[in-house]
């Protein structure tokens, strides 16, 4: 196993916030014929907690879409049963491996349309702030 590994979408996914902390959630889930989780149950239970943040609601609801998820499929996505192996929330800070703007001395290379990257959280556990917070079980 490789650890941690998750793909970041862009150079302002991770870009410090203009106030407060930044967090990441880290969530390793297994294909399981036995077990309860769903992927529209943990997009439902994700949409409950951010109903109180419009803003953080609407963000969510953008990756969604951004990523292909779709209400007409729900059914299909259902059929696939999912154990959550792993979960931890994340502190982002200077240490914590990631690409901003801010990382280009120079600015971002003329040419560079897109940036995709991956990070292994995998050596990171000193940044972790809860191994399985409360809000956010499932099962």
């Amino acid at each position: 196993m490789r650890g941690r590994v998750h793909r970041i979408n862009g150079l302002s996914q991770l870009a410090p916030p203009e106030n407060g902390a930044l967090m990441f959630f880290s969530l390793h889930l297994r294909e399981e014929g036995g077990a309860s989780n769903t992927l529209p149950g943990l997009v439902a239970s994700c949409r409950s907690l951010l109903e109180a943040d419009a803003e953080a609601l609407s963000g969510f609801e953008s990756a969604l879409v951004q990523v292909g998820y779709s209400l007409a499929h729900e059914e299909e996505y259902a059929k696939m049963k999912l154990r959550i192996l792993d979960e931890g929330l994340f502190r982002v800070q200077e240490n914590f491996p990631r690409l901003t703007k801010a990382s280009f001395a120079s600015g971002i290379p003329p040419g560079i349309e897109r940036v995709e990257y991956e990070i292994n959280l995998a050596g990171f556990e000193h940044l972790c702030a809860a191994v399985k917070p409360e809000k956010f079980v499932f099962e």
